[in-house]
């Protein structure tokens, strides 16, 4: 009877590991994405190894916009609805990485989700992409929003989900077998996690397009901190021409809009982290992170369309005269700041100096610094370049053209509403329009354009959205201003 139990309990036992074994080569051995030496192609759609924390089946994440379009932004595309530039014929749109996992296909963000621009220099013509620009138009908090939603709808169910598929894909059996019950449950569970991961949102104001609170999310699910009440909303910045930033004998450059780190491998490695990447994943991950360190190290901005040689007439044309007047007061009062080789470039200016809403920095805190620099003690990251400042960082001004709205937190419309005092600045605009404002610099915002009709309202009445501070210009003379703006659309 005894010998009859053990060899049952071994039998059980083997059933399991081979069960385990199965399970793993089904559902999550990671297969590496083909490879490629175009840099620009790993930023867009690389894995940053978040695929087991983060992904999405592929067929199931294709067909939602076409089960829950309720459940998209008003007047919504598809995924175009969150501001991702999906270029014709690829499978997702740039931002999104797919990898397979096991034998299923998985659908995750990466760098490039947030760090995509695109611009349009008339209003006729078709957006072009800005790799690894601003994101100026994307809206992750929406997307997130979306697939929250989704995942809390009843009406999410395999019957439905498989109905939609069936409609452009003949699945083989054993897919629909494998999507039916297993892949289409786990990932509605998947997602009511993530809506009560993200619960935290409902408490502040919304980020809207081209921003995004970068660290709260890092803090509440990856730290284990306590809601601290902080609001971290900021702009998303551009990444280019980066390699100027290596340390030398003499300084070290800060990054991020406060300057919480200031080692540039390092600021990919815990952003991929804090989108869903494990000590498991970055074995396999690591040489595309590198690449896309790369990539962001060399890649510059798209060269301005304002210059002196357009004809006059041409809404893109700027004097010559104006232009190098301009540039003089821009050496005499924005140099030490802004320019590579300004002493106080790439450093933080103090918030009591600069005077900019305060919500961003107060976001960081001493806990999380400390909680990050000793993330998993079980694996050594090695992060050593972590730290907490008291202000906001006086980044370089290149592709300055296509950075609008300004300040940290985008509450600042246009470069001539920044020169203006901040009594005088538009206390509310729209934004996530991509024309070019040719007049102002920036991109067209106010009401009654079309960027009332295609953007967000932004309110600098909100927490987080101040638009004080940063008085640098803002009492030139009225030429002067004018000589200055000429400048600075060139950039």
């Amino acid at each position: 009877m005894r010998r009859a139990f053990w060899k049952w309990l071994f039998a059980v036992l083997i059933l399991l590991v081979v069960g385990a074994f199965a399970l793993f080569f089904l559902l999550f051995r990671p297969v590496a994405q083909p490879r490629t030496n175009d840099l620009a192609e790993v930023f867009n759609h690389g894995s940053i190894g978040n695929e087991e924390a983060q992904g999405i089946p592929y067929w199931i994440w294709r067909v939602l916009p076409q089960l829950f379009p309720d459940h998209l932004p008003a007047d919504a595309d598809g995924y175009g609805a969150f501001g991702l530039y999906w270029r014709a014929g690829e499978e997702v749109p740039v931002g999104l990485s797919v990898r397979t996992l096991g034998v299923i296909e998985r659908v995750a963000p990466n760098c490039a989700f947030c760090h995509q621009g695109s611009y349009r220099l008339n209003a006729d013509e078709p957006a072009r992409l800005v790799e690894a620009g601003p994101g100026t138009r994307v809206n992750p908090q929406a997307y997130i929003r979306f697939l929250i939603d989704v995942g809390a709808d009843p009406r999410f169910t395999a019957d439905r989900v498989m109905a939609e598929i069936g409609r452009i894909y003949d699945m083989p059996l054993w897919e629909r077998a494998l999507y039916r019950f297993v892949l289409i449950p786990a990932t509605r569970s998947a997602l009511q996690e993530q809506g009560r991961s993200f619960a935290w949102m409902k408490d502040r104001p919304d980020w809207g397009p081209g921003r995004i609170d970068p660290f709260n999310p890092v803090k509440f699910q990856n730290l284990h901190l306590a809601d601290d009440h902080t609001i971290g909303n900021s702009d998303m910045m551009p990444l280019w021409s980066l390699a100027d930033l290596a340390a030398t004998n003499t300084r070290r450059f800060s990054l991020h809009w406060d300057g919480l780190q200031t080692d540039l491998y390092e600021t990919v490695v815990s952003g991929a982290i804090g989108d869903g990447m494990t000590y498991k994943s970055y074995g396999g991950t690591e040489e595309g992170l590198r690449r896309i360190t790369d990539f962001i190290r060399l890649q510059g901005p798209p060269p301005s369309p304002f210059s002196p040689l357009r004809p006059a007439g041409d809404p893109y044309h700027v004097d010559a005269a104006d232009v190098d007047a301009g540039r003089a007061i821009y050496i005499a009062q924005c140099a030490v700041c802004h320019d590579a080789k300004g002493a106080r470039y790439r450093t933080p200016i103090p918030i009591v100096e600069v005077g900019t809403d305060r919500h961003r920095l107060d976001m960081w805190t001493p806990a999380a610094r400390d909680r990050y620099a000793a993330y998993e003690p079980g694996y050594a990251w090695g992060f050593a370049n972590f730290q907490k400042t008291d202000g906001y960082v006086a980044t370089g001004l290149g592709g300055l053209w296509l950075r609008g709205p300004y300040l940290h937190n985008g509450s600042v419309p246009t470069l001539r509403a920044l020169l203006l005092p901040p009594a005088e600045r538009p206390k509310q605009f729209y934004r996530g329009y991509d024309l070019v404002d040719a007049e102002n610099g920036g991109f067209v915002s106010a009401a009654g354009t079309p960027g009332e009709r295609h953007g967000t309202l932004y309110d600098t009445n909100l927490q987080g959205n101040g638009n004080g501070g940063h008085l640098w210009g803002t009492d030139l003379p009225p030429e002067a201003k004018e000589q200055l703006l000429s400048y600075l659309k060139t950039l």
